[in-house]
């Protein structure tokens, strides 16, 4: 008797198991201070000006920027030594479509790379919340460049959105010492 009921919780934990398999994420926010509260970043995020980086096999740059609300063309690194660089000092959204990058503390104030990334089939999508030169935190996920498409972009991204935020939330500067 214990079997049989122990086959539908087996097979309803595989299910969740192959479910899950494709929602794998890095999330790192080490960057975030005690000023970047979940709550400050949460109302602030859906108005966000999003600097896009990068491009998907198949799509131009303005088509992506054109997908986005709140989107706009990237920095280059043109833009940056004239003086014609958009939102440096802002806080936005930086979300960079190619080869997987590891943002460091001055990913903010960096222009996009001038190389289009490879045209490997996995492909990394990269949100990084920015605080003006400042990066608070990260998150990237896979994504296969077969099945890539713009129409798709805004759904994977607000995804990233929220598990950056997830992430400031539960990130060391969040948790405060009372000391006795």
């Amino acid at each position: 008797m214990q079997r049989i009921q122990s086959i539908p919780l087996l097979v309803c934990a595989l299910a969740m198991i192959a479910a899950l398999a494709g929602c794998h994420a890095t999330v790192e926010a080490k960057w975030a201070t005690t000023d970047d509260t979940v709550y400050r970043w949460e109302k602030a995020a859906p108005n966000l000006p999003i600097e896009v980086r990068g491009q998907l096999p198949g799509a131009t740059h303005a088509q992506i920027v054109q997908a986005l609300p709140h989107a706009l063309p990237v920095n280059t690194a043109d833009d940056m030594a004239s003086g014609a660089a958009r939102n440096t000092q802002s806080e936005r959204w930086v979300v960079e479509l190619g080869d997987a990058v590891k943002p460091d503390n001055t990913y903010c104030s960096q222009p996009a790379r001038s190389a289009p990334g490879s045209a490997a089939a996995t492909l990394a999508l990269t949100v990084a919340l920015c605080d003006g030169h400042r990066l608070v935190a990260t998150s990237q996920s896979p994504l296969d460049a077969n099945k890539a498409s713009v129409g798709d972009l805004p759904r994977k991204i607000n995804r990233l959105k929220n598990l950056t935020l997830i992430g400031i939330a539960r990130s060391p500067a969040q948790y405060v010492e009372v000391q006795s």
